[in-house]
């Protein structure tokens, strides 16, 4: 028994010499430590974005899960965060993928959740209100067209998620129909966790999900079959938009050119047939050019192009299915965000579409006076300024400002070389706080991601000569577009209203020599305008333009005619805010005037009604306090109330 306390054991394999003492080295050092089974924290260089969140593991596992046969699934995800709205940005998006035409029939999107067929979305909302964060996906399989129920995918995809994450997820998700491949609308809460904030791994959220949908989608139809890849990847090399083909020639570019692959296989020699299909086809849109020794050029913002291109495709798709005017897909062409002109695009809108769906974006589209019908994507904060259909706008660039920040990174850079660092930023201004700074490395993280500076290991950056400039240029190409609205009310409405309207207020020099159809219906509406106007005795000048004390007459007209229908439907006597004077209450809705929109607060003395600026369209259902100390009228918001619908 002595002996058997003796015994000393020896880490390793068996009969294993090399890399026992070792191990117990290794084991020794780290007990002492007090750290055993933690690995030492490594220091980050400034800047550095470190990984964490649910699902790491299983994240690194995803390349296990998808091979090159697997069933293909496109998974696009977002994570919104709260803002200046709030919770209300998160109540949009679900009321946003339940919108009309959505669903197989046309119908509205219906939501569901693990178990129920109709959730509540109001519910879910409530239990949202203080998150900090919302997750949002739209999974689209490939060969959704042949699965059975997109629902029971969906709660399946779900429900191995939490498996992969180790937690219960609060969801709700809708099925579109509505585009030529449907897909799926999952809203996931951000906030339902012990400490209030789920984090997903970032390698999970560009892998594993995609790896999971996959998954599910092959286990239900198979792998795909060598027939199916070829038939897909033939289909690829034909279509007017951005394809996996464009990838894999963009990785393959030097210079700009690329230069064709002469394969052995079978294979690489059908590979290499369909890149040449493609490649003629890219030619054909002056988007790539074949030299004389076989190699190919593309031209520059050819994947811009082609992205431009299938977001058309999308366009020209949903016209199918819109009711009412008719639109000219001929005539249609995209107005860039950095779009520079002579003057401003004016026209009617003439509908909008859905555009960015997973941050609530939309696609207006606008019958111009040159004859042209422009699409343009607009964000959730743009769109919310439109007016209905038939409506007049005007779009032109926004104003680009040189930041603050980037005059002090230039002015930190050239004093040091080309280069900027927290410390050489603390060395010029001691005085500067660490969120200070902080901020400044945000601006150059994001100007980083848009290919003007460049990062170092150490944490510094190379700013180049022309930083302030390519700085300006990048903002322009993401900046806001200045929306105008000419006419709340269509064209057609305007013709024989008592009211200064859109047609009193033109130029029409503007429309003399347009050629548009639109143009020629102005034409036509200002000719009627004018005879209307004769007939009810109502003053012009000697060019058959209202004079000044007509345009006030009509103006208030039209003002006292919305009082009464506003009287008659509330029962409730207008109040007139007068100088000095404060009035509170809820804004109830939005009423269009040839002059503009107006809000209507409904207090406890009655109503009045404002006419509401850009910021304020917004502010439907809240508590309204307005005061008046001059020709102007302040808006503030007392509290916020959601309406129960």
């Amino acid at each position: 028994m002595n002996q058997d306390l003796d015994f000393v054991p020896r880490l390793g394999r068996i009969r294993s010499r090399g890399k026992a003492k070792t191990q117990l080295k290794r084991l020794q050092g780290v007990a002492g430590k007090g750290r055993l089974g933690r690995k030492s924290r490594k220091r980050l260089a400034p800047g550095t974005v470190q990984s964490k969140g649910r699902g790491k593991a299983s994240a690194a596992m995803a390349r296990h899960w998808s091979s090159r046969r697997a069933r293909r699934v496109i998974v696009k995800v977002h994570i919104a965060r709260t803002g200046p709205a709030g919770a209300a940005s998160f109540a949009k998006h679900v009321a946003y993928i339940r919108r009309e035409g959505a669903g197989r029939e046309g119908e509205r999107g219906k939501l569901y959740d693990r178990t129920q067929e109709g959730a509540d979305g109001n519910a879910f909302n409530e239990r949202a209100r203080a998150d900090g964060r919302q997750f949002r996906l739209i999974v689209s399989p490939e060969d959704a067209d042949q699965m059975k129920d997109l629902t029971r995918f969906t709660r399946e995809f779900m429900r191995r998620v939490e498996q992969d994450l180790g937690h219960r997820l609060d969801w709700v998700a809708a099925n579109h129909h509505d585009t030529a491949q449907p897909h799926v609308h999952i809203v996931i809460r951000g906030g339902n966790t012990r400490n209030g904030e789920l984090l997903i791994d970032r390698k999970y959220i560009t892998h594993g999900f995609r790896a999971r949908a996959q998954e599910i989608v092959t286990l239900e139809l198979g792998q795909r079959r060598l027939r199916e890849m070829a038939a897909a990847r033939s289909s690829e090399a034909e279509r007017e938009a951005l394809t996996a083909i464009d990838h894999d020639i963009a990785r393959s570019l030097t210079d700009g050119r690329y230069t064709p692959e002469a394969g052995s296989s079978r294979l690489s020699r059908f590979d290499s047939q369909i890149v040449r299909r493609r490649l003629r086809l890219l030619e054909a849109l002056d988007l790539a050019s074949r030299q004389e020794s076989g190699v190919w050029s593309v031209r520059e913002g050819w994947l811009d192009t082609l992205r431009a291109l299938g977001r058309r495709g999308d366009i020209i798709r949903s016209l199918a299915n819109l009711e009412g005017r008719k639109i000219d897909a001929s005539q249609l062409h995209a107005l860039p965000r950095d779009f520079t002109g002579s003057g401003d695009v004016v026209g009617r809108l003439a509908a909008t579409l859905p555009g960015d769906e997973l941050r609530n974006g939309k696609t207006a589209l606008i019958e111009g006076l040159e004859g042209r019908v422009w699409s343009v994507e607009m964000t959730e904060q743009e769109a919310a300024q439109l007016p209905n259909p038939g409506g007049i706008l005007s779009v032109a660039p926004g104003a680009v400002e040189p930041k603050p920040a980037d005059r002090t990174i230039a002015a930190i850079a050239e004093r040091n070389g080309g280069l900027y660092s927290e410390a050489l930023h603390q060395a010029v201004d001691p005085g500067s706080s660490a969120a200070f700074r902080l901020a400044h490395k945000r601006r150059l993280e994001a100007l980083r991601r848009l290919g003007v500076v460049e990062r170092h290991a150490d944490g510094s950056w190379t700013v180049p000569r022309d930083f302030e400039e390519r700085a300006l240029q990048a903002e322009a190409k993401r900046q806001s577009l200045a929306i105008n609205v000419r006419s709340w009310l269509p064209i057609e409405a305007l013709v024989e209203r008592r009211a200064e309207t859109w047609l009193d207020r033109m130029d029409w020099s503007s429309i003399e020599h347009a050629k548009g159809d639109f143009a020629q219906e102005v034409r036509t509406c200002l000719q009627t305008r004018k005879a209307w106007l004769q007939r009810e005795g109502v003053e012009l000048d000697q060019e058959g333009r209202l004079t000044m004390e007509a345009r006030t007459q009509l103006r208030r007209s039209e003002f006292d005619a919305a009082i009464g229908r506003e009287a008659a439907r509330t029962g409730h006597p207008f109040v007139m805010l007068e100088k000095g004077e404060f009035f509170s209450g809820r804004c109830m809705r939005m009423v269009d005037l040839a002059q503009g929109r107006f809000a209507v607060i409904e207090g406890r003395e009655g109503f009045t009604l404002v006419k509401s600026m850009k910021r304020q369209m917004n502010w439907r259902w809240q508590e309204i306090a307005l005061s008046r100390t001059g020709e102007t009228i302040q808006w503030d918001v007392i509290r916020t109330r959601t309406r129960s619908r």
